[in-house]
């Protein structure tokens, strides 16, 4: 086998099995990744590996493998970075796999590169009652929301607003995502307190980290 061949997955594809894409990661990281997800098989492209789950074919969209599908991407996402899949992503066969994988390599690459050394924090900006102020100086939540938003983005790589069925329920103002340097987590969340304290009426949550779902998308097609 060439260098720049796929590494086949070889017993993932037995009759009546699908594999389930978990999300791409370096190559280099797979030695360290693999124990953590014992069930999982890796593919190598280079630099790149896709992270896969043997699942039964006619159990392909179930809420169990939604939820194994996210517990796998954020162990996976914990240890190192990655460009997580959107659920219920699946390949028939090892070969269609590693065809994907080589018909993508320069997207995945670009998107893993994006994503490096990076988490995800969403912030959910909402009304808060207890706090409001009568002072005319104080901004109300709304414009309070949006500027808390603007100096947050001063302290990450990129942010995205976030729909949220919760947003125009008279509480919930807004909801952007955050993509945050891994090192630099504990100082964005100071920022989000320090700016939910300096805003009356206004309270902000935090969550996170989470893998960089908000921040990437795969491509399936040619």
């Amino acid at each position: 086998m060439t260098p720049s061949a796929p590494t086949p997955v070889g017993s993932a594809t037995i009759r009546g099995m699908a594999l389930r894409l978990v999300g791409v990661v370096h190559a280099r990281d797979v030695a360290r990744l693999a124990p953590l997800l014992p069930e999982a098989q890796f593919v190598d492209f280079r630099a790149l590996a896709v992270a896969l789950v043997p699942v039964p074919a006619r159990r392909m969209a179930d809420d169990d493998g939604l939820r194994a599908h996210h517990a796998a991407v954020t162990t996976l996402s914990q240890a190192a970075s990655i460009v997580p899949a959107p659920p219920w992503t699946h390949f028939k066969s090892a070969g269609a796999v590693g065809q994907w994988l080589e018909l993508h390599a320069s997207a995945l690459d670009e998107a893993l590169a994006h994503v490096d050394g990076r988490v995800m924090a969403r912030v959910t900006a909402c009304r808060d009652a207890e706090g409001a102020s009568s002072d005319p100086a104080v901004l109300p939540p709304s414009a309070a929301a949006a500027e808390s938003f603007r100096i947050l983005r001063r302290h990450a790589t990129a942010a995205v607003a976030v729909r949220s069925g919760a947003v125009g329920d008279g509480t919930t103002i807004a909801a952007e995502a955050f993509l945050v340097e891994r090192a630099q987590w504990e100082a964005f969340a100071a920022e989000v307190r320090a700016e939910d304290e300096r805003s009356p009426g206004l309270a902000l949550r935090l969550t996170g980290p989470w893998p960089p779902y908000d921040f990437v998308r795969l491509q399936f097609t040619a």
